[in-house]
């Protein structure tokens, strides 16, 4: 009898002890989840009070750099499908209590990984309307200002486009970047940061 008690007693703290390590198991999946799962990365640029404009994008950086480029006219770069020579980006205007927003977006070159000349460089933005990609600017090389802008975009940065909001709402936009067909210099990287300013009224 006691043995049969003692089994007994063995086989309730077994199952306890199971249920324990389990339960441990299953809460440490669902943190893991939580923490390593694929987030479309947000980065907010810009809070004026009254409105906010926010810049989302699905690559793992807001930039958008071109290796080892081929070079391109601009007749076919105005077109490149390539996933790595394009970057897809939303600009989210939220109003709140003011009646516009103005933005720009600009682009930044990374001194350290551009080693092609700028006047090398294409640069062409579109906006998406209707489900239709149009041209807001260039092709063009890269033309760093010389001091910041009124809606804050900083010096060294280009300006590629400005807008004004005066309804809540997000607009799409792709930006692409190639060699120029008159590049004497074929190897070599650059690689642009996108960022977008903006000012509530």
């Amino acid at each position: 009898m006691k043995k049969n008690k003692k089994r007994e007693k063995l086989s309730k703290n077994f199952w306890i002890l199971l249920g324990i390590i389990t339960f441990i198991l299953i809460l440490i999946l669902i943190v893991s989840h939580a923490l390593f799962s694929k987030v479309e990365p947000e980065v907010i640029i810009d809070k004026e009070p009254g409105g906010e404009v926010t810049l989302f994008y699905t690559n793992s950086t807001n930039a958008l750099t071109l290796n080892n480029a081929v070079p391109t006219t601009d007749s076919v770069g105005i077109k490149l499908q390539d996933v790595e020579k394009y970057f897809d980006f939303t600009v989210d205007i939220n109003l709140d209590n003011a009646k516009s927003v103005d933005y720009e977006i600009s682009v930044l070159k990374d001194d350290v990984l551009s080693t092609i000349p700028n006047n090398e460089i294409r640069i062409y933005l579109e906006k998406e309307n209707n489900g239709t990609y149009t041209k807001v600017f260039g092709p063009d090389k890269y033309k760093p200002i010389n001091k910041n802008t009124e809606l804050g975009t900083s010096k060294g940065s280009m300006v590629l486009y400005k807008n004004k909001k005066t309804v809540s709402g997000s607009e799409n936009y792709r930006l692409r970047m190639w060699l120029s067909d008159k590049s004497v210099l074929p190897n070599g990287g650059y690689s642009l940061e996108v960022n977008v300013t903006g000012t509530a009224k």
